[in-house]
């Protein structure tokens, strides 16, 4: 199996402060062979003259967002990317981003899938003026609703009393996210790894088996559930799940991320898919933490999360115990024919 380049998406809105963390990144040595992507908007781009670091290891797109304009141009320079070889890959995206296309090019693209792991997105936030950015842009939701770990910026420009209100509300519209100040994270390489299974172990959801959050963003009806198995589940079991999940229901497929404990495998299977499209599973090395149950986490949109919860449950072969028993024999029979008893 062809090794696997890490890579990351560093998003946020103008003016957070993006290009200031990836450079305190970059001035850590173990980061000497990362490759940089800089995306910025219209004609003269400044962001790659304040990135220090060697210019042949950084390929600008200009003239639009990665989302739109340049999206075929990105994976072009992905692949031009990868036959360097680098230890790893960030994309920077302009502060105006949807980053679902970006996401979708990394799952989805067949000459990128075989070469490239989707670590994970790194949402930078702006605790001055991010809320204002929340109320009126929609790219500035999704870059927070689809992001494995928020970095707050410019927290000592606000009291700790305004900080930690701040937490709370991104807590609400994201409920399994990382969310870290930007002075305070680790060493950059660990601050990659970890970032890349941050939302996979699920310390908010320990200890439940129906975990839904409702999320508020404008009015739109999104909600974030969390699945889980204690058991071994077979990888046919899986496959025949995710591929009615979306087959059916893609259009209200926002986010699903997961590791799952496959029978007579010793590493989990990674799962990760982003606006109705599900990418490639792959198989980790090792499990990132000592809990190796399967933990799934799904966004979704104008969807009941209780009907993703019954059809998982339906397929694993478990009965639904917040459910009264009359419903859970109606909804939920013991088992489906061919999947896991």
């Amino acid at each position: 199996m062809n090794h696997k380049i890490s890579t990351y998406i560093f998003t946020g809105f103008l003016g957070s402060g993006k290009t200031t963390l990836l450079n305190q990144l970059l001035k850590d040595p173990a980061l000497a062979k990362t490759a940089v992507i800089i995306n910025e908007f219209g004609e003269a781009g400044l962001d790659h003259l304040l990135v220090e670091k060697s210019d042949d290891q950084i390929i600008e797109l200009s003239n639009g967002c990665l989302c739109c304009t340049v999206r075929g141009q990105l994976v072009e320079t992905l692949e031009t990317m990868l036959q360097k070889k680098p230890d790893r890959i960030i994309i920077e995206t302009t502060g105006l981003a949807d980053p679902v296309p970006v996401i979708q090019s990394l799952l989805k693209t067949p000459s990128l899938v075989d070469h490239i792991n989707f670590g994970s997105m790194i949402t930078v936030f702006d605790l001055v003026h991010g809320f204002k950015n929340l109320d009126n842009y929609e790219e500035a939701n999704k870059q927070i609703l689809f992001a494995d770990v928020i970095c707050l910026s410019k927290s000592d420009l606000v009291s700790n009393a305004a900080k930690h209100n701040a937490i709370e509300k991104l807590k609400g519209l994201n409920p399994n996210a990382k969310i870290i100040d930007k002075n305070d994270f680790i060493k950059a390489p660990e601050f990659l790894e970890k970032s890349a299974t941050q939302e996979i172990p699920l310390n908010q959801a320990e200890g439940h088996h129906h975990h839904t959050h409702d999320i508020n963003i404008h009015n739109k009806n999104i909600c974030c559930t969390t699945l889980r198995h204690d058991k071994p589940i077979s990888k046919n079991t899986m496959d025949m799940f995710l591929d009615l999940l979306f087959s059916a229901h893609s259009q209200h497929m926002l986010r699903i991320k997961g590791l799952v404990n496959i029978e007579g495998s010793a590493a989990p299977l990674l799962i990760q898919g982003v606006g109705g499209s599900l990418g490639e599973p792959s198989m980790l090395p090792t499990w990132p933490s000592k809990d190796t149950s399967t933990r799934i986490i799904v966004f979704l949109e104008n969807m009941d999360a209780d009907f993703v919860q019954r059809l998982f449950a339906s397929f694993i072969g478990t009965p639904l115990i917040d459910t009264p028993d009359k419903q859970a024999l109606t909804d939920n029979p013991l088992s489906i024919l061919g999947v896991e008893k």
